[in-house]
């Protein structure tokens, strides 16, 4: 080969070397970069999932005590209502009969 071929072959390989390290380059850039953001979305919806499955445990204990709570409640007001104007009851009946029964008397 005469000096400009060999001068054009070298330049050819230099370029074709230069290009192929920036490709490669490239490559491994976007491969990490890709990895990076598969890591990232990974860890954000294992984030999110856990932050959700902890938001909906408190809201749903809060819910169940709430609910607890309100048919304690009502079923002791019930029981208490009861128990009271049963005694009301009786205690009306007992002054009533003996009221009846002194006037009888008198």
């Amino acid at each position: 080969f005469d000096q400009a071929t060999t001068s054009a072959l070298n330049l050819a390989t230099t370029t074709i070397a230069a290009l192929a390290d920036t490709t490669t380059s490239s490559l491994n850039s976007a491969t990490t970069s890709a990895a990076i953001h598969s890591g990232t979305t990974s860890l954000h919806h294992a984030v999110t999932t856990s932050a959700l499955a902890d938001a909906t445990t408190s809201a749903m204990n809060s819910a169940t005590t709430s609910l607890f709570h309100s048919i304690t409640t009502t079923a002791l007001d019930t029981a208490t209502t009861s128990a009271l104007d049963s005694a009301t009851t009786s205690q009306y009946n007992s002054a009533t009969t003996t009221n009846q029964m002194n006037v009888a008397t008198t």
